[in-house]
């Protein structure tokens, strides 16, 4: 690739390709298609998922109005959502959802020129869609783009062939995150089948002279922690360099890891509320509810210091405090929750309730063996992010050299 510093180019460009970008409407591109479908309570719907993730199957719980009209959608055309553009609601219709259908707020396009992959990359970027999206019809609160105004946008577009090169370079970078995405996939798959056999006692780990450890007893977690208390009632201010104040929403809900993205110091700081190593937190009240986070952080340069909607638990030297972390990541103790939290008002578990929570445990030998290796999936799981996150990264800075 090379760089230039012509007008109306890219900065970053592949070699062999000369001369200036030419400004097009996307009606060059592109050509409304209308075939007409069935209604409402008959089609297969499709729509088009929020920030570029494409074209996928409409899931509802209803069939909807006989009296709505619905048109069929091709493999390969483009769609977009007119009351989600503003969200990146744009996508290709994949060969699996051929003929599926969708109403005028999802309108299809065929491509009658240039390259389809390079079409969809431009318009998914931000200095397109938020750019134009200002000049939506409609309310404050439901702003369209409608079909006219969307052909009549235009874009900045090379001669066909280096838009087929484009497009194919960000076809196979798409390729390599996805392959990327499906080995994560498999891994948390892999860990949660794992799960469901270890705390079922379907699996169960040997000593080291190959014979079964104890049978496994029941307890409730208040049977096996030192103390619990709820959090500081403190006010989040800036962040001092020094003090993180953990909430809720602080939590990463997938990783289950303390996002320190956004980190808040609270304006009051009382050891009494500080955390060490191993202290596992629980939410106690809202759509949170049952939300589980251990401390596992090293970085003695912070103190970390839990809110009031938290309620930290101590586990006792007797168990593993990992090993009680992972059953707060099985379908049971989600089933656990969901029937505990059940209140006039929103969710919410106490700690006397918390404490109550059934759990069946292996002596701390076995504990030990069963957190090591969920943890190594864990820790896999997470290098597996991190190679995604690059992946995507280096695509949004190719995004921006590449494009005008």
């Amino acid at each position: 690739m090379s760089n230039t510093q012509k007008k109306n180019v890219p900065e970053l460009r592949f070699p062999g390709f000369e001369g200036e970008w030419e400004e097009k409407s996307i009606s060059s591109f592109l050509k409304e298609s209308k075939i007409k479908g069935s209604n409402g309570s008959h089609a297969k719907k499709l729509t088009v998922k929020l920030w570029g993730k494409g074209v996928v199957p409409k899931k509802e719980t209803f069939k909807g109005s006989d009296n709505t009209q619905y048109y069929k959608r091709k493999a390969g055309q483009l769609m977009y959502g007119k009351l989600d553009f503003l969200n990146c609601a744009f996508g290709i219709v994949p060969d699996s959802l051929n003929n599926y259908e969708s109403t005028i707020d999802s309108p299809s396009f065929d491509f009658i020129n240039g390259d389809s992959k390079f079409l969809l990359e431009r318009i998914k970027l931000k200095s397109f869609y938020k750019k134009f999206g200002d000049i939506a019809n409609g309310s404050r609160k439901a702003k369209r783009i409608n079909q006219d105004t969307f052909l009549s946008l235009p874009v900045f577009a090379p001669k066909y062939d280096e838009q087929l090169r484009i497009g194919e370079f960000f076809s196979k970078l798409d390729r390599q995150i996805e392959l990327q995405e499906q080995k994560l996939e498999l891994l948390q798959q892999q860990k949660k089948g794992y799960m469901q056999k270890i705390f079922s006692q379907e699996l169960r780990f040997k000593d080291e002279n190959g014979e079964d450890y104890p049978d496994w007893k029941e307890k409730k977690l208040g049977d096996i922690t030192e103390q619990s208390m709820y959090g500081i009632g403190a006010s989040a201010t800036r962040f001092d360099s020094k003090n993180i104040y953990i909430r809720i929403t602080d939590i990463d809900e997938k990783s289950r890891k303390l996002n320190y993205q956004n980190l808040t110091t609270p304006d009051e700081l009382n050891n009494k509320y500080k955390l060490k190593r191993n202290d596992i937190l629980f939410a106690r009240t809202g759509a949170s509810t049952g939300k589980s986070y251990i401390h596992k952080e090293e970085k003695d340069i912070y103190n970390y210091y839990f809110a009031g909607f938290l309620i930290k638990f101590e586990i006792d030297e007797q168990n593993n405090p990992l090993f009680i972390y992972q059953f707060t990541l099985t379908s049971k103790y989600n089933k656990w929750v969901k029937v505990m939290s059940v209140r006039s008002g929103q969710p919410g578990i106490n700690s006397e309730e918390y404490a109550k929570l059934p759990l069946v445990l292996p002596n701390k030998l076995e504990q030990q063996k069963i957190a090591e290796f969920l943890d190594r999936f864990d820790q896999q799981i997470e290098l597996e992010k991190q190679k995604i996150e690059i992946l995507q990264q280096q695509k949004k800075g190719l995004l921006q050299s590449m494009f005008i």
